[in-house]
C-alpha cells in the first residue's frame, strides 16, 4: 500500500494531513464527538470548529525536528497570521498531541460535510 495503515512501532494510523484537507477541532464546550457531523441542522455549530489544512512544514535543528501544522478557518480568505485572531481564525500546531483530537472530514462544493473520517 502507499499509505501503510499502522507504524513500525505498532501505532495505527489516525488520519493523513494533506494541504486543503478539512478538521472539525475540539473546544472547550464544543466535543465533535457529541453530535452528527453530518446532520445540516449542526452547521452553523461546527462551522466555528472547521478548519483546512494551509501548510506542513519540518525545520531540522541538528538531530532533532519541530513540526508546523497550520489551519486556517474554512471562511477565511485572507493568508494573515494576525496574532490576535490565532484559533480564531488560523490555528498553528507545533506538536502531534494536539491533533489526537480533531476529526477529519470531507467537504463537497457546498460545504456540507459529506464524510467523516480517512477516506
Amino acid at each position: 500500500p502507499i499509505v501503510k495503515s499502522q507504524s513500525k512501532q505498532g501505532w495505527p494510523l489516525k488520519f493523513t494531513l494533506k494541504q486543503n484537507e478539512m478538521f472539525v477541532f475540539p473546544s472547550e464546550g464544543f466535543d465533535p464527538n457529541e453530535i452528527d457531523l453530518m446532520d445540516e441542522n449542526n452547521q452553523s455549530q461546527i462551522s466555528n470548529h472547521l478548519y483546512r489544512v494551509q501548510k506542513l512544514s519540518k525545520v531540522e535543528y541538528g538531530k532533532s525536528a519541530v513540526r508546523d501544522f497550520v489551519f486556517r478557518h474554512h471562511l477565511e480568505t485572507e493568508v494573515v497570521d494576525i496574532k490576535e485572531m490565532k484559533d480564531i481564525s488560523w490555528k498553528a500546531i507545533k506538536s502531534l498531541g494536539h491533533l489526537q483530537d480533531i476529526i477529519k472530514v470531507r467537504t463537497n462544493h457546498l460545504g456540507q460535510i459529506v464524510q467523516i473520517g480517512e477516506y
